[in-house]
Parts: structure tokens; C-alpha cells; sequence
């Protein structure tokens, strides 16, 4: 496997080269008469910790390089073929491969998941064919399909999984959002009532020709390396057990997911009714599927013991579960509110957001908090969540450039929470709140920002100040810090609280 990524890792190299300096990498060619394009970037970041705990490293603990190539042609009109490749390194593994911490922590054991992305649909982002006869699109192949327009929470976004290995190191468009095989088709009626600016239907199918879930989220750091959350588990007293706490480590999953490719059972629909009312556009949205996250409760198996670099012990249980069935209806809905235009304010209306599903039949490990055994139940349940986009001035601060606001609210809500067990992780009503402000200094080149996320129910939150400096239209700079903190021991964010840290990145961009 070593020498399978070793050679992935030079190839990537060797072709980056003559592709950056290829003339059909700076702007669009003809291939056999017809348009074609090349584009792409690469990009060096890395990351310091803070802090020098058992899960994480402090100095140095990234070192990822991500390079992505797009290209799109199209052989006839209305019919194009695009598609896009990424190859993932982080190179820390390979420059802390003598450290004694590295080793003693654990993190080297998660080289296989996060030294480099090699499996097929990591290298491959994208590939699909898109037909835009008339008022008619279709769209087959692998992609991604976007049915929300919040920032921060995912509500209507549903449909395509998640990458978060990499935590919040990496959090870009490209790296967290998997594209998985799909068919789309679009039809926008040509002809509409006059109180109708705009109707359109929008149909998708998954074949599950491969089942890819949510990536991330797990225990230990011979798993999850330095994004491996900080989950102290209290052992019983003599004479029953040796007392004290213990880290949580990677688990034995045993988890129920498709018997082969194209299995009709995890197959999933989407349907959505998209129209423009009064400048307001409004969607109605269904949904039948996978939940891309499974369910789990502890096995009935003893776990397994090993023994931390810190004097701890280290718990490794034992998991079951299954993806369960994810269905829902479900509106958005945004429009510009004319009457907060402030002129003191520079003139601009802000844009209001809303995103909202009621999912049925929903599946959750009841727990009991006593004995810690759990059960799988349904239950109905309700997310949603409102924001607001504005652009405001402030001449004392920048007389240049307005300051761009995103504000969202998100409540998630389960109808028939349990009232002696508990869920892991959720409450009957569940609170978060999302903040961000940027603006741009310098005739655009250099934008200052902070992202607020806050946990109301833990208390717990992240801090996120940014500055990306961008020299040209193909370099950019980008330098941050990521302060995250929880008040409610194993609660939301402070399971991270050890993960503060400063990071950088360096992007080339071409075409």
C-alpha cells in the first residue's frame, strides 16, 4: 500500500508540471473544433497545535497538499462532458515518521485513512455528462447536488455525504462535499401564470452503484489522527473495576450497510418544485433514502483495554448498527426585504433565508443513562434554520468596501424524545447559532474575516479569525486561527477543546 501511494504521489507530480505550464491550462482550446477547458490548482497548508495533550500534537501536525484538475468539453451543442480529479497527501506522516510523541500518541496508526486519499472515488470528484436540450436537463454521472443555500448548517443538503476526516483543517468546497453517482433531470415550464416569475421540477435518482456514507466522526487517534475527539469514559471503582477515566479509542464496528452494488434497498429519490413568487424563490422538496451517518449502540461484547502514553487506560468497544431509512418534506424559501434598505447603512436590502424538513420514522439509539444500554427507535423529527445576508457600510472601518454579515439560527427537534433515556449528543431541542464577517481591503486582494459557530445546549463553540491575501489571480495566501472551547464536559465542542490551532495555506490556481 505504501509504495501503491508512494507512486500515486510522484505521478500527480510529474503530470502537474507540464499541465501548469500547458497553453490550454490558461484559457479555453478547441479539441476537434469544439470548446474544451483545463483548470485547476494546488495547494501546501498546514497547521500548529496549541496545545500538548494525548490527542493532539502541538507544533506541527499537518502538512496536507491537495492538487485538483477540472476539464469540460463539448462535442456537440447542448451535450458536455466534465470532469474533475483531486489527489489528497498530508505529509506529516511522513515527516514525523521517527518522532517519539507521534508514535507514543498513536497518531502514526492512522496513516492508512489520512496520509493519502487513494481510494478511486477520492481521486475521482467528478465525471457526468450533462444534456440541456430546450427547457430540459439532464445530468447522469457522479456529482453533487445542492438543495440548501446556508452557510453553516446543513438542512436541506442532504443527498451527498460529508468528508470530515480532516476536521477543520481542510474545510473546503472540493474536500468536504463527496459527489456520488446520480441521475438529475430538470424540466422549467416555458409557458406560466402571470403571478409565477418561474417553475421548475427537478427529479433525483441514486442507483447506489457505490455506497459511500459520511466520512469522519470517529473515536481514537489510531483512527482519526489529530481530529480524534478528546472522550474521557469514567471506569467503575474498586473492587468492580480499576477507577479513574479512560480515552476513548477507536471502536470494532459492526455496521449493516448494502449486499452489492446497485442493492435496490439503499436506493434514494429526491423531487423538488422550484418557482420565483414576487422575486421570492420558494421550493418544495421530498426526499427517500439512507441516512449517510449510521446508528449505533454498544455490541454486547466486553471491550478491549490498551494503555495511553499518559498513564490512562484506552477503551475500545465494540459497535453495531445500520444506516437507517432517511425520509422527508421539506421547503426553502429567500427573498431580498426591501423596507430594512438603511441608507445610513449603504444602501442594500438584506436577503433572508429559510431552510426547514419534517423527517418521519427517523431512527435513534435510546440509551439508558444508568445502565448505558440502548435500544434502536423511531421517532419524528423537525429541523430548520433562518439567516440573514447583508451588506452594510461602515466608512470608519473601510470607506471602500461594504461589510459583508451572515447571520443563521438553526433548531433541530424530536418529536418523541424518550423521557427516562436519553439520545447521545441531542436533547429534545436542539440550539446552535452561526456568525460571520468579512469585508475586503486593498482593491479586493486582501479579505479579513471571523466565523462564530456556538452550541447553545453544551455551551460550546468555535472562533475562527481569517485573512486571505490574494496576491494575483493565481496566488493566494491564507493565514487563521481556530479556537475552539465547551464549558459541558463530552458535550458538543469541548470533546475539541485541545484542538486550537494556527493554520496556513498557499494556493496556485490556474485556468
Amino acid at each position: 500500500m505504501g509504495k501503491k501511494r508512494l507512486l500515486i504521489s510522484i505521478f500527480m507530480g510529474v503530470l502537474l508540471v507540464p499541465l501548469m505550464n500547458s497553453p490550454g491550462m490558461s484559457e479555453p482550446f478547441n479539441l476537434f473544433g469544439r470548446p474544451a477547458n483545463l483548470a485547476g490548482y494546488i495547494t501546501q497548508g498546514g497547521s500548529f497545535g496549541l496545545h500538548n495533550t494525548y490527542d493532539v500534537e502541538s507544533g506541527l501536525n499537518s502538512a496536507l497538499t491537495n492538487l485538483f484538475i477540472e476539464g469540460e468539453y463539448s462535442p456537440v451543442d447542448r451535450l458536455r462532458f466534465y470532469s474533475s480529479s483531486m489527489l489528497s497527501v498530508d505529509w506529516i506522516y511522513q515527516l514525523k515518521h521517527n518522532d517519539s510523541s507521534w508514535h507514543d500518541k498513536l497518531f502514526y496508526k492512522s496513516k492508512d485513512k489520512l496520509n493519502v486519499d487513494d481510494k478511486y472515488w477520492q481521486l475521482l470528484k467528478e465525471a457526468h455528462f450533462t444534456w440541456t436540450p430546450e427547457n430540459f436537463l439532464l445530468r447522469v454521472g457522479k456529482h453533487t447536488v445542492s438543495w440548501g443555500e446556508m452557510m453553516a448548517f446543513r438542512v436541506m443538503d442532504q443527498i451527498n455525504p460529508l468528508d470530515m476526516r480532516r476536521g477543520m483543517a481542510d474545510v473546503e468546497f472540493e474536500t468536504s462535499i463527496i459527489p456520488i453517482w446520480l441521475v438529475r433531470a430538470e424540466y422549467y415550464l416555458p409557458q406560466k401564470p402571470t403571478w409565477l416569475q418561474d417553475l421548475g421540477f427537478e427529479l433525483i435518482y441514486n442507483p447506489n452503484a457505490d455506497f459511500i456514507p459520511n466520512q469522519g466522526g470517529r473515536p481514537g487517534n489510531d483512527e482519526a489522527g489529530i481530529w480524534a475527539p478528546n472522550i474521557l469514559i469514567p471506569l467503575p471503582p474498586p473492587p468492580m473495576g480499576p477507577g479513574g477515566q479512560a480515552h476513548l479509542g477507536s471502536a470494532f464496528m459492526n455496521i449493516k450497510g448494502p449486499k452489492h452494488h446497485f442493492d435496490p434497498g439503499y436506493s434514494e429519490y429526491g423531487f423538488r418544485v422550484k418557482g420565483v413568487i414576487k422575486d421570492a424563490v420558494i421550493t418544495l422538496n421530498a426526499f427517500y433514502g439512507r441516512d449517510n451517518d449510521p446508528v449505533t449502540r454498544m455490541a454486547p461484547i466486553p471491550p478491549k483495554f490498551g494503555m495511553a502514553s499518559d498513564g490512562k487506560m484506552i477503551l475500545h468497544p465494540y459497535m453495531e448498527g445500520f444506516y437507517p431509512r432517511f425520509r422527508f418534506v421539506g421547503v426553502t424559501a429567500s427573498r431580498d426585504i426591501p423596507p430594512l434598505r438603511a441608507s445610513f447603512l449603504g444602501g442594500v436590502a438584506p436577503t433572508v433565508f429559510l431552510e426547514a424538513f419534517y423527517a418521519f420514522k427517523d431512527t435513534f439509539a435510546f440509551s439508558n443513562p444508568v445502565t448505558g444500554a440502548a435500544r434502536f427507535e423511531e421517532s419524528d423529527e423537525f429541523r430548520g434554520a433562518l439567516a440573514i445576508s447583508w451588506k452594510v457600510n461602515v466608512p470608519i472601518l473601510n470607506p471602500k468596501a461594504y461589510f459583508s454579515l451572515m447571520g443563521e439560527f438553526y433548531w433541530r427537534r424530536i418529536m418523541d424524545y424518550p423521557s427516562t433515556e436519553i439520545i447521545q449528543n441531542l436533547k429534545e431541542n436542539n440550539y446552535q447559532t452561526f456568525l460571520m464577517i468579512n469585508t475586503s481591503y486593498f482593491h479586493n486582494k486582501l479579505t479579513p474575516s471571523i466565523a462564530w459557530m456556538y452550541d447553545i445546549n453544551s455551551k460550546s463553540g468555535m472562533f475562527r479569525p481569517q485573512l486571505v491575501y490574494d496576491h494575483s489571480n493565481k496566488w493566494h495566501f491564507t493565514l487563521g486561527a481556530t479556537i475552539l472551547h465547551g464549558e459541558k464536559e463530552g458535550q458538543g465542542m469541548q470533546i475539541f477543546d485541545n484542538k486550537d490551532q494556527i493554520y496556513f495555506k498557499i494556493s496556485y490556481k490556474w485556468g
